[in-house]
C-alpha cells in the first residue's frame, strides 16, 4: 500500500523474479519432479500475464482456487464454470461501479484431460496480493504430488485404521440381519468387483458400475456402527478413513466445504478406502429447516462427490446417522442403501455382557440381558467397566488378590446405572416443561 492509501503496483520485472524465486523453493522444498515447467510471462499490449503448468484440474480443486481468490482479492465473480475452462474476474472495490472492469486481475484454468494450465491476466502490474494469489493456487495444485494422503487425512483430523486390530464378527452379538445385509452389499461387491462388473456389462446398455459407493448407517447411539465399519475394512482389507464431526466443521467461511473435499480427494489418493463420515446428519441436515450457508456449501459438496460428475470412483463412504429424518431428502437418495441398526434384543444383550464378563454362567448372563431392556452396546461396556472398577476398589480397599467381580455386582451396577440415567431423563422432562 502507497502512502496515499493505492495499492501498490509490482513492476512487472520484479513479479517475474519473485515469481521464480518461490516456485523453484517451492519445487525444492517439496522434491518435485524437475521435468514440470517452469512459469512462463509475457507482457503485450500493456497486459501482464503469468500462466503454470497444472498437473489435474476439477470442480473440487477450483473451488479451493475461489476461496483462494476471495481471500486475496475480497470481492470477486465467477466468468465461466464450464467443463474445461473456469473463469474469475477481480471486481471494482465500488461494486456499483463496472468501468474497465475486464482490465482487472482475471484468473482463467483450462484443460479436460490433458494439458492443464492456469492463466493470470491483468491490464498493468500485478499488485503483491495478486502476485501471492497466483503462487497460493501453483502451490495449492502441486501439494498433492508429494504429499502422502495419509499424512494429509490426520492433518485434516481423520483416523485410519489399517486393520480392526482384535475385532471381527464373533464381536458383535446377534444383529445377524444386520449382518448378512452388510455383506450383500458391502463386503461381496468390494471383494469380487469383478462379478459384478461382468453382470452390469452383460445387463446394460451402457456400462454403468452397479457396486456400492455410499451407504447409509442408521440407529441410535452405541449400536456398534463405528465398529461394524471397522470390522469391515479388516475383512476388505482396505483402510478406514473414520471423520469425526468436528473435524470438518470450521468457524471460517468456506473452510468446512473445502476440508470435506480436501478428505475426499485423500481418500482417492489412498487408492481405495472406507470413508465413515459419524453423525452425518450434524454436518449436513435438511435444506427444508432453516440452513446457513456454510451448511449448505458442505451439503452441495457431499451430494457432488456421493453421486454426482465430481463423484468418488474408489471410496465407499459409510455414513452413520441416529436422526435420518433430519437428513436432506435428495442426501438420502444418494445412499445406495440404508441398513437400520436396531437396539439389541434380551438374548443379544445378554451375548454383549458375556463379551465384557466372560466368567459368568448363562444363567447370569440371561438375567442381566433381561434386565437391560433399551440398553445399546455402549451402555452395557460402561456398567461392565464401571463394575470392575468397583471391583477393583474393594480389592485394594480389603487387600485382596486380584480376582473377577461376583454376579452381584453386575447387577447392582446395572440397576444403579438404570436408576441415574432415569433420573437425568425426568429432570430434563421437567427442565422442558419449565
Amino acid at each position: 500500500m502507497s502512502e496515499n492509501g493505492d495499492i501498490e503496483l509490482i513492476p512487472y520485472d520484479r513479479m517475474k523474479e519473485q515469481v521464480e524465486r518461490e516456485v523453484l523453493a517451492f519445487m525444492e522444498k517439496r522434491n518435485l519432479p524437475e521435468e514440470i515447467p517452469p512459469p512462463r510471462f509475457s507482457f503485450e499490449k500493456g497486459t501482464a500475464m503469468v500462466s503454470f503448468a497444472l498437473p489435474f484440474l476439477g470442480d473440487a480443486l477450483v473451488m479451493q482456487f475461489i476461496a483462494i481468490a476471495k481471500a486475496h482479492l475480497g470481492n470477486v465473480r465467477i466468468h465461466a464454470f464450464d467443463d474445461g475452462y473456469y473463469a474469475l474476474q477481480a471486481l471494482n472495490k465500488n461494486l456499483f461501479k463496472t468501468e474497465n472492469l475486464l482490465d482487472n486481475f482475471k484468473a482463467e484454468f483450462f484443460g479436460i484431460t490433458a494439458n492443464f494450465r492456469a492463466d493470470f491476466s491483468k491490464k498493468g502490474n500485478f499488485s503483491q496480493d495478486e502476485i501471492a494469489l497466483a503462487l497460493e493456487i501453483f502451490k495449492t495444485a502441486y501439494a498433492r504430488l508429494k504429499d502422502d494422503p495419509a499424512v494429509r487425512l490426520r492433518r485434516l483430523g481423520a483416523s485410519i485404521y489399517g486393520d480392526s486390530g482384535h475385532l471381527d464378527w464373533s464381536y458383535i452379538a446377534g444383529y445377524e440381519e444386520v449382518k448378512r445385509k452388510i455383506r450383500e452389499s458391502i463386503i461381496l461387491p468390494l471383494m469380487n468387483p469383478e462379478i459384478y462388473d461382468s453382470i452390469a456389462k452383460m445387463t446394460r446398455r451402457s456400462f454403468e458400475s452397479n457396486r456400492p459407493r455410499a451407504i447409509l448407517f442408521e440407529g441410535g447411539p452405541g449400536v456398534g456402527k463405528t465398529t461394524i465399519a471397522r470390522i469391515i475394512a479388516g475383512e476388505v482389507k482396505v483402510p478406514l478413513v473414520y471423520v469425526p464431526i468436528e473435524s470438518i466443521m470450521s468457524k471460517w467461511y468456506g473452510q468446512s466445504s473445502q476440508n470435506l473435499s480436501q478428505i475426499f480427494d485423500a481418500c482417492e489418493d489412498l487408492g481405495g478406502s472406507i470413508l465413515f463420515l459419524d453423525e452425518i446428519d450434524s454436518l449436513a441436515g435438511s435444506r427444508d429447516q432453516n440452513m446457513f450457508e456454510a451448511t449448505r456449501r458442505v451439503l452441495s459438496v457431499l451430494l457432488r462427490r456421493l453421486d454426482g460428475f465430481d463423484s468418488a470412483a474408489s471410496t465407499i463412504t459409510i455414513g452413520a446417522t441416529n436422526r435420518k429424518k433430519d437428513l436432506d431428502n435428495a442426501l438420502i437418495s444418494r445412499f445406495d442403501q440404508a441398513i437400520h441398526f436396531p437396539l439389541p434384543t434380551a438374548r443379544e444383550r445378554a451375548s454383549i455382557f458375556g463379551n465384557y464378563a466372560r466368567h459368568l454362567s448363562e444363567a447370569e448372563l440371561e438375567v442381566l440381558g433381561g434386565s437391560s431392556e433399551g440398553l445399546s452396546g455402549r451402555n452395557i461396556r460402561d456398567i461392565c467397566e464401571y463394575t470392575e472398577r468397583r471391583w477393583a476398589r474393594k480389592l485394594l480397599v480389603k487387600k485382596l488378590e486380584a480376582s473377577v467381580p461376583d454376579f452381584d455386582f453386575y447387577r447392582h451396577a446395572l440397576r444403579g446405572w438404570k436408576e441415574e440415567n432415569q433420573m437425568t431423563d425426568s429432570m430434563a422432562l421437567e427442565a422442558n416443561r419449565g
